[in-house]
């Protein structure tokens, strides 16, 4: 679905077009996706890391909170987490607390531990695409290797989930990596020939992972976007391409969930099952509101509680809850409630929950976040080379926490255990 979308640009831009104004973070990126089109698309493989996140609503439904398509990271250090949950689980049999805390007498972690291969799958998905690209330009065979430029922020705090992966790819795939932020590409990184070759310190970059660029803070000049127009006008592959970062945006969301949308992109079926998992989403355009949507402000307005304003950001901190979603809905002007999207809240159950921070054990009521991770590669002409579920994240956070992040230090890695 994320490929066909990103195939379908003008669709893409037709959703976003009234989040521009008061948007210049997803204006500038609609600009740069325009200006490579406009060049013409050298870039031939697409590949997608992407993370759907999910909440169980009142312990029943499972519905979708957000499709993440740049810098879904925590796959690696959640496989980490879920192998030391296997490992305390199988050395402790007939541990007093774990049996108290669980309500067993015995615990099968096989069984009851979902297997995570994220820290597998994810490198695996980097390494076929590297490979794939170099094949596509002519270049295997050759004295080139494979090398993976992972672009990272200035002052990286996460690099810990990052270095799984580079390990992984050169330990199983042979693939070389290399660190650099959009501040050092802006000097560092040049395009040759006309197949517009990225080199960054004269080497040859055959795809660019993106764990840095979602956020304007990334981009404090001109030099940062500078840097990321030259990665994107290149031929090495992009993930995500700016053309997949688009189609993650929440108001291209919000534009699936609306009647007879999935249906251009996926089959009637299919567009069925998707739509079960789908939680309430409406515009806050309120030229393009119809019935259900007005109704939806109004309700919101009344029970700010049961709904929640997202803009178009990813990294966390950035939605509106509770009292301030009445204040957001009734104090912003028309165009920046267009940037906006209206949605249900999710209530999942609540779980004990025992949260280790800064080596203290806390036992709390916590509420729980599933992500699952799939990768996929795409070429020309419709041709898949890979798709597949690629492991999950779980997060868990205090009942009174709002935003989910880890990194931002709302919530705690966790797995899943099945009763």
């Amino acid at each position: 679905l994320v490929d066909r979308l990103a195939r379908s640009l003008d669709w893409v831009y037709a959703a976003l077009e009234r989040v521009l104004d008061k948007d210049e973070f997803t204006a500038r990126l609609v600009k740069l996706c325009k200006e490579v089109e406009a060049e013409g698309v050298l870039q031939r493989i697409y590949l997608g890391i992407n993370r759907s996140d999910y909440m169980l609503d009142h312990g029943k439904d499972l519905l979708q909170v957000e499709l993440n398509t740049i810098a879904s990271s925590f796959g690696c250090l959640s496989a980490r987490v879920t192998a030391m949950h296997h490992f305390l689980l199988e050395r402790n049999p007939d541990n007093a607390f774990l049996a108290d805390f669980l309500g067993q007498t015995s615990f099968e972690p096989g069984e009851r531990v979902p297997q995570n291969l994220a820290d597998k799958a994810l490198p695996r998905a980097l390494a076929t695409a590297a490979k794939l690209q170099l094949e596509q330009a002519g270049a295997s065979g050759s004295n080139v290797r494979p090398l993976v430029l992972f672009v990272v922020q200035d002052g990286e705090r996460n690099s810990f989930d990052q270095r799984w992966l580079e390990y992984e790819l050169w330990d199983a795939h042979g693939v070389a990596t290399i660190r650099r932020s959009l501040t050092q590409l802006a000097t560092r990184a040049r395009l040759e020939g006309d197949e517009r070759t990225l080199l960054v310190d004269d080497q040859r970059v055959a795809l660019v992972y993106y764990r840095a660029g979602y956020t304007p803070n990334d981009y404090p000049g001109e030099e940062q976007w500078d840097a990321r127009t030259l990665l994107e006008r290149s031929s090495a592959i992009k993930c995500p391409s700016v053309q997949y970062h688009l189609v993650g945006t929440k108001k291209v969301q919000q534009e699936l969930a609306r009647p007879g949308q999935l249906e251009k992109f996926v089959s009637a079926e299919d567009a069925e099952r998707l739509r079960r998992s789908f939680a309430g989403l409406w515009s806050l355009d309120r030229g393009a509101q119809d019935d259900g949507a007005r109704a939806a402000v109004e309700d919101a307005i009344a029970n700010p509680g049961n709904y929640v304003v997202k803009p178009q950001r990813e990294g966390g901190g950035n939605n509106i809850y509770g009292e301030n979603v009445r204040k957001a809905l009734q104090t912003m002007s028309k165009e920046e409630l267009a940037a906006h999207i209206l949605m249900q809240r999710i209530f999942p159950k609540e779980v004990d929950a025992c949260l280790v921070r800064r080596n203290e054990v806390v036992r709390v009521k916590a509420l729980q976040e599933l992500g699952v991770f799939g990768t996929f590669i795409g070429g020309e002409d419709g041709k898949v080379y890979l798709n597949e579920h690629a492991g999950h994240l779980l997060r868990t956070k205090q009942t009174d926490v709002d935003e989910g992040g880890v990194a931002t230090g709302f919530s705690c890695l966790d797995s899943p255990y099945l009763v």
